[in-house]
């Protein structure tokens, strides 16, 4: 995903009232949001950066096919990644490591948007841990020293990504993770995010939380702090609100000799006046600023460590924010070292390269080896630099960011094992550090289903075969074979094959991660792929992050492609027509980035074309020449359309946002007035529908699982058993076949048979 150029922030109430986010690199339009008095909106529309990987060899030999699965009616089957075969085997992000304390070949990890998982054969096979419990979005994780049993994880990812999803609480197991508890702290938790979470050495009945709140879809602006129990989550107490309780905390580490004494961050990205490090020495019950330390508006995001073995010895970093007196947003403020338990500190930055990038915002981490304070490791974004190991209390750094099975980029989690070997957690799993000179990585993703789908496609005549687009793990394809191949690099966008051919296929691609080369065909099942833009070229910089596009099933050479306008192509992207200009012909006079686009399944209904702008919807009848707004009240954020078989006046609209006047909506009248039909559904966001063959059966990809409507979604139950409780990005049936597909974002992708 792509960073964030320009931040302006109000710095008082007065110029609050309006404030400006410009994320170039989207090439989403400049917006404008209404900002509360004293906390400024999220950035819910800053995704990371993605990183480019060399595509695989063309005459790579595939995995063989297998023969087709036999795919039950009432139980789900997963089908991988699991784990994905890219420049090595990988998995998805990867947020929080906490390794047994005592055994090197046992770790629990958490996975962004994939729940808890547990190995005791140092990666090579892991158990779902997680799968049933009310959230799969993790954001931190942490077991007892003194009490390898307890296990504490934090859901909601507080990595300030647009796909950083909202938590529910914090989870807890007095078992190994064998059986867990959510403990909601009385509601406070809800929706969310954890940065971090420090357990007490001598009693892990004691925990401290860091909470935050920009999640996806989260609560903004109250409940952060560092929340403390004494009961195993029993009860919480907020102990930071005289500092504040409105800004994200993004750190909190324990002192290993006397855990009463506790350092945590206040670390708001956009930077904050209470923005700080913070000591405790009573355990919580009050807190000192260290005034040397990096603080205020010039400090970003900031992460500390603490050294084990020497624990008068920390290390923290900082973020830029942009504003007057710091470096540019997201990159390599401060990093600075202090051995007086944070009295005085050493400036280590002129020393140190800048191994953030320009997200330092999304991903950071810092170290200390458990036997040695001048031994410490530091992580960040992605390529040459991008983790770097110094020897000296950081005075001078190593590059040993390759080397064996070298990481993924994107760094959120950096821990040590029983054997005090460091271990790597980021966009593509989890790595073990091997040696240094040579600097030799070993990859731990084992048999990982973690893989974060953005989309997927199903192929019109063959079972064993699938593509999708997923998180900073480009574009894969399924054949047969649980472990599937990445073909094209990058973010991966939405992935489609043509029903009329099988052999053609198309994705999408981000124009932070592929430029101009944003929208790709293949003619041979996804394995090689070509640049179809010509003409949509004038719009790379007026579309989504993902940009939505359909494949007409009657004809898989036209596509529909969304930017500001709807494109249109006939010949498979050789070129491409713009059926609209912004606030021509009543199309779209606001100019805003098309979300999502629905047409009909059918040929002889090829003229009606629905299409979702920020929450306008615009219907034509004409084939695109012609619109009209027919938007649902109060103008909720449409993520899907989809258009009946049979009536192309009947359509259905899913919004993936918390919407108190529902969720998925049908129209029998082409917008003219639309009807709630998602009573019966869990009050969350909804991401996908599709529509069973027989018209009157719906099925809805949710923030939790699968639903099944069986009568227009006058009724709905959970759709399929053996399906875990994560974020279904996207929905695909297949009539030809009988196959559901859907598409997870952190969980991989599962299948069942359906019509």
């Amino acid at each position: 995903m792509n960073n964030p150029s320009l931040v302006i922030r109000p710095k008082s109430a007065a110029s609050a009232a309006h404030f400006l986010v410009w994320a170039a690199a989207t090439g989403i339009a400049l917006q404008a949001f209404t900002a509360p008095p004293l906390k400024a909106q999220p950035p819910l529309n800053l995704p990371h950066q993605a990183t480019v990987w060399t595509p695989l060899p063309a005459h790579q030999t595939l995995p063989a096919p297998v023969q087709p699965l036999a795919l039950s009616s009432t139980a789900w089957t997963a089908i991988g990644p699991a784990p994905l075969q890219s420049f090595n085997q990988v998995s998805g992000r990867i947020v929080g490591i906490a390794p047994h304390p005592a055994v090197a070949n046992t770790l629990y990890i958490a996975a962004a948007g994939g729940g808890v998982w547990k190995t005791t054969n140092g990666g090579t096979s892991y158990t779902r841990l997680t799968d049933r419990q009310q959230t799969l979005s993790m954001g931190a994780i942490s077991i007892g020293t003194n009490n390898n049993q307890t296990i504490y994880a934090g859901t909601g990812e507080a990595n300030n990504s647009g796909d950083s999803n909202f938590g529910r609480g914090i989870l807890i197991s007095k078992d190994g993770g064998t059986s867990w508890t959510l403990s909601t702290a009385f509601g406070a938790f809800d929706r969310l995010t954890t940065s971090q979470i420090a357990v007490d050495p001598n009693n892990a009945k004691i925990a401290y939380a860091a909470m935050a709140d920009f999640g996806n879809n989260g609560l903004f602006g109250s409940n952060t702090g560092i929340w403390k129990t004494t009961d195993t989550g029993a009860t919480w107490t907020n102990t930071t609100t005289s500092i504040n309780s409105s800004l994200p905390w993004s750190a909190v580490v324990i002192n290993p000799t006397f855990p009463s004494i506790l350092y945590a961050a206040a670390g708001d990205i956009f930077g904050a006046t209470t923005n700080g490090v913070y000591k405790s020495i009573d355990g919580g019950a009050t807190w000192t600023l260290l005034a040397n330390a990096p603080k205020g508006t010039v400090a970003g995001r900031i992460a500390i460590a603490i050294s084990p073995s020497n624990p008068s010895v920390l290390y923290v970093t900082a973020t830029g924010t942009g504003i007057a007196g710091s470096t540019a947003f997201g990159t390599l403020y401060k990093i600075m070292r202090s051995n007086n338990g944070g009295a005085t500190f050493t400036d280590l930055t002129a020393g140190t390269p800048n191994y953030m990038g320009v997200q330092g915002w999304y991903d950071t981490v810092v170290a200390v080896d458990p036997s040695n304070a001048a031994t410490v490791y530091v992580a960040g974004s992605a390529g040459t630099n991008s983790i770097l190991l110094s020897i000296n209390g950081g005075v001078t750094w190593t590059d040993i960011s390759s080397g064996g099975a070298t990481p993924h980029a994107d760094h959120h989690a950096g821990v040590f094992n029983a054997d005090g070997k460091f271990i790597d957690g980021d966009d593509g799993g989890i790595y073990r550090l091997k040696s240094v000179g040579p600097t030799l990585w070993v990859d731990l993703n084992g048999d990982l289903e973690t893989i974060q789908f953005q989309g997927i496609g199903l192929h019109p005549t063959d079972p064993n075969k699938a593509i999708g687009g997923s998180q900073d793990n480009g574009t894969e394809i399924y054949t047969g074979n649980v472990v599937w191949t990445e073909t094209d690099g990058g973010d991966g966008g939405f992935a489609k094959f043509s029903q009329t051919n099988g052999n053609r296929a198309y994705h999408q691609i981000p124009v932070a991660s592929f430029g101009p080369n944003f929208f790709r065909r293949s003619d041979d099942g996804g394995i090689t792929w070509a640049t179809k833009t010509s003409s949509i070229v004038v719009d790379i910089n007026h579309q989504n992050f993902y940009a939505p596009f359909v494949v007409a099933h009657y004809n898989g050479d036209l596509v529909l492609y969304g930017t500001d306008n709807v494109w249109e192509t006939t010949n498979g992207g050789d070129t491409w027509t713009a059926l609209t200009s912004p606030g021509v012909n009543g199309w779209n006079p606001s100019g805003f980035n098309v979300d999502a686009i629905g047409i009909s399944p059918t040929l002889g209904f090829a003229a009606f074309i629905y299409a979702a702008a920020n929450g306008h919807i615009f219907a034509s009848a004409d084939g695109g020449t012609t619109w009209t707004e027919h938007s649902i009240p109060g103008n909720p954020h449409v993520q899907d359309l989809q258009v009946d078989a049979t009536n192309p006046l009947i359509a259905y609209a899913v919004i993936n946002r918390f919407n108190a006047s529902g969720t998925v909506f049908r129209t029998t009248n082409f917008g003219v007035t639309w009807l709630n039909i998602s009573a019966g559904l869990p009050f969350e966001p909804m991401w996908s529908l599709q529509i069973g063959g027989n018209g009157s059966t719906l099925y809805v990809g949710a923030d939790d699982g699968v639903y099944q409507s069986t009568n227009l979604g006058f009724a709905w139950t959970r759709f399929g058993s053996k399906f875990p409780r994560a974020q279904v990005y996207q929905l695909e049936l297949s009539s030809s076949l009988h196959i559901l597909g859907a598409a997870t974002h952190g969980r991989s992708m599962f299948e069942i048979n359906a019509d």
